[in-house]
């Protein structure tokens, strides 16, 4: 018996890692100026297309663009030869908890007796290079924004906004099971690069969400660079 309840704990722990913990990024490809959209944690997954949302690129004028890319066993694939910085949006359906305690993937219609239905959306921002642009806000309803070119070692505030307002109380670290920080009265929280690709994360949550298939929304937000 006590088998079989931690079992039950363990799968409904995973489940819950699964629908949340997960993120999207960039990642470089062979060939020049091509990167890839990845979804996963600890490792990466395929996934469906019509769950990346969006893929926007940042002009020179600070107007976005929104990327042109081919789907390909899973993933997307792109072109950002001039551009420096590149916002992706990717949807992650609906996932309901049912009184067991698993996950399915069913809005709160098609699991009426769920306890709560969330929807997972993961926002992830790219900065190829660093000019003027990676230290400003580009009008979204979420941005991690570094307040300084980072160097690895040295603390880097991270300014976190919601429809460009600072939040307090944010979590901000290296991933949802890693070391955080909370953003404090003024939005900021401060993050150690390290030599080499930096993934910054950060969690916002909406509870009590007005919708006719889900009851709450879990963004979770990817700010990814690199330090030489």
């Amino acid at each position: 018996m006590r088998f079989a309840k931690m079992t039950i704990l363990l799968s409904g722990f995973f489940m819950t890692s699964f629908v949340q913990a997960h993120n999207v990024w960039l990642e470089p490809t062979k060939n020049k100026d091509e990167y890839v959209v990845k979804f996963g944690h600890e490792t990466t997954e395929s996934y469906p297309e019509h769950k990346l949302k969006s893929i926007q690129l940042l002009k020179s004028d600070g107007s976005l663009e929104a990327a042109t890319y081919q789907f390909q066993n899973g993933e997307a694939y792109f072109k950002a030869d001039v551009y420096p910085i590149v916002f992706l949006q990717f949807d992650n359906g609906v996932w309901s908890k049912l009184p067991s305690g698993k996950y399915v993937e069913k809005t709160k219609k098609e699991a009426p007796t769920a306890v709560l239905s969330l929807n997972p959306v993961k926002l992830g921002k790219a900065i190829l290079t660093w000019n003027e642009q990676a230290a400003k806000s580009h009008n979204l309803d979420y941005e991690l924004v570094p307040q300084a070119k980072p160097e690895a070692g040295k603390p880097l505030p991270i300014l976190v906004l919601h429809k460009g307002k600072p939040v307090a109380g944010i979590k901000v670290g290296m991933g949802e099971d890693k070391p955080f920080e909370l953003t404090n009265t003024q939005g900021i929280a401060q993050f150690i690069p390290v030599a080499g690709t930096n993934k910054v994360w950060a969690e916002f949550e909406e509870k009590g969400v007005e919708h006719p298939d889900y009851t709450e929304r879990s963004i979770e937000y990817m700010l990814t660079f690199d330090v030489k």
